[in-house]
């Protein structure tokens, strides 16, 4: 599998790594075969067009990269129950870590949220590309037409927000006619505890479909 992505031009030192990764339960890099059935598999669905994967837990969910785009490199997980593909590395080499710093953990949900780099309200990585990234993500969101891959970009741009940047990259996706955007959006002013959203939640409780009403009750009990 590891001689299969070099025709990506993937960063060669990500790859040297992934090369020296020792797979275990819940961790377990791909055959060739396997590879090859996931790759075949992802060219049928256009949400899927910049991925691949690299590991699986043995149940059918998936630790994914991107290989085109304006994300590649980043690794996201890929649940067979409800596809949430936004960034939860920035690279192979922060997931990797994460894996060895947990060997207790058999899947995705024995990582603790805060293990992940996106989103991060306490130790977020900082690289000059993100905001180059968000914005590539926010003109791709506007010009797509098909609603399951502009459901993906809106997740990836709300993940990928910071603190600071809340207002201007997550605020919008508040006011989406997709009550999953919406749903996200308001799940991470909670995970940030952003208070200024507070009055906003409120206004909008009566107004959102009933994912979001729960999501807002969550979100301003964190927030209080």
């Amino acid at each position: 599998m590891i001689e299969k992505l070099n025709k990506f031009d993937l960063n060669t030192s990500e790859i040297e790594k992934l090369k020296a990764f020792q797979s275990r339960d819940g961790f377990v890099l791909l055959d060739d075969a396997e590879f090859g059935e996931m790759e075949n598999y992802f060219s049928q669905f256009p949400i899927y067009k910049n991925l691949v994967a690299l590991l699986t837990d043995e149940d059918s969910n998936y630790w994914c990269i991107n290989v085109s785009g304006p994300m590649k490199g980043m690794i996201c997980y890929l649940s067979h129950d409800e596809p949430n593909l936004e960034p939860k590395f920035k690279d192979i080499s922060s997931f990797l870590k994460v894996i060895d710093e947990n060997p207790e953990a058999y899947d995705f949900y024995d990582l603790e949220e805060i293990s992940f780099d996106f989103p991060n309200s306490k130790n977020p990585p900082e690289f000059i590309e993100r905001k180059q990234i968000i914005e590539e993500l926010k003109t791709n969101f506007h010009s797509e037409n098909d609603e399951d891959v502009r459901l993906q970009i809106a997740y990836s741009i709300i993940v990928l927000t910071s603190v600071e940047e809340i207002e201007d990259s997550i605020y919008p996706f508040l006011d989406d006619e997709d009550m999953y955007i919406q749903e996200r959006a308001i799940q991470i002013l909670g995970f940030h505890k952003y208070k200024p959203a507070k009055e906003k939640l409120i206004e909008m409780k009566n107004s959102v479909m009933p994912n979001g009403q729960t999501a807002i009750e969550i979100a301003l009990k964190k927030l209080n």
